[in-house]
């Protein structure tokens, strides 16, 4: 599957999509979207602390809300996350523990960028939970010090404790009715886990 034959299907499903050649691009194609004068929220992600762009908006004057800030961050005008997986057909899947990330993709939030590597693009949706649950899952764990059975073996126990990450799975299939823009920027390169 190809970018551009992945962006037909997203443009079919009502997203915007748009292919980066790189996470760099991906960072310049945002600042081109986002007004500066406009609020802008943002779930924690790898991605997005790779191609640096909270330091970019914030530097270029827009109010920026990070994880940390959970009800303000839903209430901005625009919402930053990547994905954890998505599919050869365009289905956005997540997977959180707080679900302070997926609620603002789904709902509350009118427009929302997302940053997908291509190495986050799988076959289908067992594909895709697969992937988060056996492999992003852990790295999220290791990375934030959990001690969820996952961080110590590296695949998913379908745990039930506090720290548990995997509390909420989200599939985005179409932007929802009160989204006014919904973009997907496919980056050729790999970005996050």
């Amino acid at each position: 599957m190809t970018l551009e034959e992945l962006s037909k299907k997203l443009k079919a499903r009502g997203f915007i999509p748009e292919i980066c050649g790189s996470g760099k691009e991906a960072a310049e194609k945002i600042l081109s979207i986002i007004p500066a004068a406009d609020s802008v929220g943002k779930g924690g992600s790898v991605t997005l602390s790779q191609i640096g762009i909270a330091e970019k908006l914030a530097e270029r004057g827009n109010t920026f809300f990070d994880r940390n800030s959970y009800v303000e961050a839903a209430g901005a005008k625009w919402f930053l996350s990547s994905a954890n997986a998505m599919t050869e057909n365009g289905d956005i899947v997540n997977i959180d523990g707080s679900a302070n990330r997926v609620s603002s993709l789904i709902f509350g939030v009118p427009n929302v960028i997302y940053v997908v590597g291509k190495n986050k693009i799988v076959k289908d949706l067992d594909a895709a939970i697969d992937r988060i649950r056996n492999y992003t899952c852990h790295l999220n764990a290791v990375r934030l010090g959990k001690s969820t059975p996952c961080a110590i073996t590296g695949k998913c126990a379908y745990c039930t404790g506090k720290e548990c990450m995997c509390n909420v799975t989200t599939i985005v299939h179409h932007p929802t009715r009160y989204q006014e823009n919904v973009y997907v920027l496919l980056v050729d390169e790999e970005l996050g886990y």
